[in-house]
């Protein structure tokens, strides 16, 4: 192999080995209780029940309401939420930031002024860089907020096939008791 070639072999290689990264999948589960929540990814976080969308990341509309009978449920949609919308009101400025910090490179126009302009346009951008970070660990506690609401809301209510709109629990479809009466075997007599 030539020298110069040695290096769009790697490059290659790299890009083979990554491609699995980038496919997705989409599972559905096939029995789930009536009102139950289950979580999704299409883009951003998506909580399905009852046959539809409940809520959607990143700032949880919907979800509060639909778990409002299970109090620590409740309290994690509440939290999601929160943290949801300082998140993105947090990427907003962080991104205004970012994108004003260009506004210091006029001093490479205006010498006098020069290192005013420079040194505002870098602290604009140092600062919408660390508002961006804290944006993204919001999104994060968000995230893991509403996941907990799920977990607390499946484990008392929806897993059970109740939903908070309609509290009555189904009666239990598993196995037969021993004591029922198993069916008989038909006989044939020829």
């Amino acid at each position: 192999m030539s020298q110069h070639a040695r290096p769009w072999m790697a490059l290659l290689g790299a890009a083979a080995v990554s491609l699995p990264a980038c496919a997705t999948t989409q599972y559905a589960p096939q029995l789930v209780a009536r009102g139950e929540l289950v979580l999704r990814y299409d883009g951003g976080f998506e909580m399905w029940g009852g046959g539809r969308r409940v809520a959607r990341s990143l700032l949880y509309r919907g979800l509060e309401h639909y778990v409002r009978c299970v109090p620590e449920a409740r309290d994690h949609a509440r939290a999601a939420a929160h943290y949801g919308a300082a998140a993105l009101g947090l990427s907003i400025v962080g991104g205004t930031l970012g994108v004003a910090s260009l506004v210091g490179l006029y001093g490479l126009a205006d010498p006098p002024n020069m290192w005013y302009w420079l040194g505002g346009g870098l602290s604009s951008a140092v600062t919408g860089t660390v508002l961006v970070g804290l944006a993204r660990s919001y999104r994060n506690r968000a995230n893991g907020h509403a996941v907990d609401a799920l977990n607390y809301y499946n484990d008392r209510v929806g897993s059970l096939g109740a939903s908070c709109d309609d509290l009555r629990y189904p009666d239990p479809a598993g196995p037969a008791s021993p004591d029922a009466p198993s069916p008989q075997p038909s006989q044939h007599t020829p």
